[in-house]
């Protein structure tokens, strides 16, 4: 696999082309050989790696490129005239050397399906060298016929190295070529055989002119001069625009009590007289939202290579801007961030504290999935669902609420580590909160032996912090196939993880015995006990229920003090700690604009589920 990661984009199997008894895109290692034994390494590179994802009924088909150039990359036809004329030289010596392969008996069939772009903007630059992505494709609504390719080619490949026709795919593709190139030396022969020969873009001797005249031109072509500082691109203030929009929309919003994830008759756990106080706190806070959001779109400013700067010179996620003259600050390298960001960082690049040192290898979403389970209760009201995580190897802590109905031996637990669903013993219980000011149970897992959060009790304001909510939503459930698998009797079935990204938007004394944190990353039904973790991996509070209003809805989560005053007296020994969180970020890669997929679905109660009392 090539070391790193270009884009990923969006398709159709149907766009792509066939080679052997599969796609084009699946010979990737044989195209590379090739290229690399025939035309060399640099022509051999051109060509990204795919990853492909074939889809499913929920998710279209995917392909992720992957390339060995180092550095920033953008579609060729992005780029300023200074460095397209590198690249156009460049692309064209390196094609020249590819062209004479369409007509190898033994790899012109796959070098001549790798020929066909789906799009102009396929051809990329990275790092100054191109490269290609969606190759061995063609537009999804353009016919497969000679014409139709043909006119496809000279927009994308035929501006760097003309043919008279589209590389061959079929067998009588194929002969017609071959005829042609046996006909060529008779018409060298004639007057204006030559030109001839070179309009039809055929023989080894065409590749190495287009060679020689590439090289010409790019020895005469001087050192580009540094990229012109360009005017911000429309795409890159949607994030901010939407944050404003969001935000700007809920001053409006009186908070109301009501729809909670916790059960209607929980209602009256929120008097009107908190629910104002609250509003209140939350709307001061969206207003200093607003007025930072306004003030960072204002002074942000996009650099040559398309990174967004905010007014202090850091990026929106928080990272200072990649150094130029740092041979090391690319793209997968990881730097430390800001504490807060206009934006939560990519929790995929966000890499957590191991052991006193941070280890290459660790992943947040990892750390959060190993230390996270679904809650499964059978009892007086059928099948709940909720979430919950470790404080101990055996013990897990959720809501009250999550298990309140739960008749004797109906409280399960699974996650990925645990690997089958397993029984669950309650260990210690406060609730309802109306009555108790608390929503927290105890739960013993017999057998387990599970890592644990850290769990951040803050001596400062946690307010902008980002954080990850993750959990089991129901709306989620109802679609995922590993669900449905544990409905129907498979115990070995493990549910997906979701997990949502947002800030803290204010913290609050909920009533006389609670505080919770309000924030922004969506919850659900479902999510009830889950995590909420800041971008060092460690546990800020315990997700209970969403407020919901005519704009936006509003997510609390129990505080981690009131969770560890819960645990006292208990088995369950988490590490507290106290300090602000210091993200580390890896670097993106250059972003892609990808269309939004929005999928709706059906909403209604969860059928029983039988499951039987599991021997431990």
């Amino acid at each position: 696999m090539a070391d790193h990661f270009l884009t990923k984009t969006r398709i159709e199997l149907g766009q792509c082309l066939e080679f052997g008894e599969g796609l084009a895109l699946d010979a990737y290692p044989a195209l590379h050989e090739a290229l690399k034994a025939k035309a060399g390494p640099e022509a051999a590179r051109l060509f990204a790696e795919p990853l492909l994802s074939r889809g499913n009924d929920s998710a279209p088909a995917s392909v992720s490129w992957y390339t060995d150039a180092e550095g920033s990359g953008q579609p060729f036809n992005r780029l300023d005239d200074a460095a397209q004329s590198g690249a156009a030289s460049a692309l064209s010596r390196q094609l020249a050397e590819i062209g004479p392969l369409i007509d190898d008996p033994d790899v012109g069939a796959l070098v001549s399906a790798a020929m066909h772009l789906r799009d102009p903007d396929d051809i990329w630059v990275v790092g100054g060298r191109p490269v290609i992505i969606n190759w061995g494709m063609l537009p999804a609504d353009q016919a497969r016929d000679a014409s139709s390719r043909k006119a496809q080619y000279e927009k994308t490949f035929g501006r760097f190295l003309p043919l008279a026709a589209a590389p061959p795919l079929t067998t009588a593709e194929r002969d017609a070529r071959s005829a042609q190139l046996a006909d060529a030396p008779r018409a060298n022969a004639a007057p204006g055989g030559t030109a001839a020969a070179t309009a039809a873009g055929v023989g080894a001797a065409t590749g190495a002119a287009a060679s020689t005249a590439a090289e010409t031109a790019e020895a005469s072509t001087p050192p580009p001069p540094p990229p012109p500082r360009r005017a911000v691109p429309a795409g890159a203030w949607i994030p901010l625009v939407l944050l404003l929009l969001l935000a700007g929309g809920t001053l409006a919003w009186l908070l109301v009590p009501g729809n909670r994830i916790f059960q209607e008759r929980r209602a009256d756990a929120v008097s009107t007289e908190e629910a104002a106080a609250l509003a209140a706190a939350v709307n001061q806070s969206l207003e200093e939202r607003v007025v930072a959001l306004r003030a960072a779109l204002d002074g942000a400013v996009c650099t040559s290579d398309g990174t967004l700067l905010m007014p202090d010179g850091v990026t929106i996620e928080g990272l200072l801007p990649p150094d130029d003259l740092d041979p090391l600050d690319r793209p997968g390298e990881v730097r430390i961030a800001r504490p807060r960001s206009i934006l939560p960082p990519a929790a995929e690049r966000v890499e957590i504290p191991v052991q006193g040192g941070f280890a290459e290898t660790s992943s947040l979403l990892q750390h959060i999935e190993e230390r996270t389970g679904m809650v499964l209760v059978q009892g007086s009201r059928g099948l709940e669902t909720g979430t919950g995580f470790f404080v101990a190897p055996d013990l897990l802590v959720t809501n009250y609420h999550v298990v309140e109905s739960a008749v004797e031996g109906g409280i399960y637990v699974t996650n990925q580590s645990l690997a089958s669903l397993k029984n669950a013993e309650l260990v210690k219980a406060l609730g309802p909160m109306n009555l108790t000011g608390g929503d927290f149970a105890l739960l013993r897992i017999p057998g387990a032996s599970e890592p644990s959060f850290q769990v951040l009790v803050a001596d400062q304001s946690l307010r902008l912090q980002s954080v990850i909510a993750a959990g089991y939503p129901g709306d989620l459930l109802r679609t995922d196939q590993q669900f449905l698998a544990l409905r129907s009797g498979n115990l070995d079935a493990v549910p997906e993880l979701s997990v949502t990204d947002g800030t803290i938007t204010t913290e609050q004394r909920f009533n006389a015995a609670t505080e919770v944190i309000v924030h922004s990353a969506p919850i659900s039904t479902g999510n009830s006990g889950g995590p909420l973790i800041d971008m060092c991996g460690r546990l800020i509070g315990m997700n209970t229920f969403v407020v919901q209003g005519p704009l936006r809805n509003l997510n609390f989560a129990l505080s981690g003090g009131d969770l560890i005053r819960f645990l006292e007296g208990t088995a369950a020994l988490p590490t507290v700690v106290t300090s602000e969180c210091v993200p580390r970020i890896e670097r993106p890669s250059p972003p892609v604009e990808e269309a939004a997929v929005q999928e709706e679905t059906e909403q209604g109660t969860l059928p029983p589920l039988n499951l039987p009392k599991i021997e431990n």
